[in-house]
């Protein structure tokens, strides 16, 4: 069982770290280059990604104290997030962009647009579709706030102005805040 709560970590570690990396050198170019400029959504979403990547530690290490053995499906259901956070920390765009770039960061951002929040939505749905089928999904606050995520999902797939995305981005870190003070405020962080 050890090892595969490690192989879990170790997709997990990947997928925070890469977050941390991208605002790393977002925040080393933003303030050692002149004229470059962070492009805010990007940024937010990193913010998100890196907040979500937490959530998601807090939530199997409260799902590990209480569980002896796993299934496949399970391990399946598992995977899907730290893996969707990883690609989707991946397919993000560099969050910098200088004066006179031909670059636009709103083109590049709507060309993966498409990615980012299908992969949002598919891990949610993923881990949604397992909690019904063992049984282990019912009317409370873990449904409501996957349910809230999909939707915030399906509204980043149809936005398409930067003040959107920025309110949007806002919102889903906020509502991930709350749902760790609420969720997980007393989780046993022992081994």
């Amino acid at each position: 069982m050890r090892t595969v709560w490690f192989f879990y970590t170790v997709i997990l570690g990947m997928s925070f770290g890469q977050v941390l990396h991208q605002l790393a050198v977002a925040i080393r170019e933003w303030r050692s280059t002149p004229g470059q400029r962070p492009f805010v959504p990007v940024m937010l979403w990193q913010v998100f990604l890196a907040i979500l990547s937490i959530q998601v530690w807090l939530a199997v290490t409260y799902y590990r104290a209480n569980l002896d053995t796993i299934s496949i499906l399970e391990l399946a259901a598992f995977l899907a997030v730290p893996a969707g956070i990883l690609i989707m920390s991946y397919v993000l765009p560099g969050p910098m962009y200088g004066d006179g770039d031909e670059l636009s960061p709103e083109r590049d951002f709507a060309r993966v647009r498409p990615v980012f929040f299908g992969v949002l939505i598919a891990m949610v749905l993923v881990n949604l579709v397992h909690g019904f089928a063992v049984g282990e999904q019912g009317l409370d606050t873990d449904l409501l706030f996957q349910a809230l995520i999909v939707l915030g999902g399906v509204v980043g797939l149809v936005v398409r102005r930067q003040r959107s995305d920025i309110l949007l981005a806002v919102a889903m870190i906020v509502l991930l805040c709350a749902y760790i003070g609420v969720g997980y405020s007393k989780v046993s962080l022992e081994v």
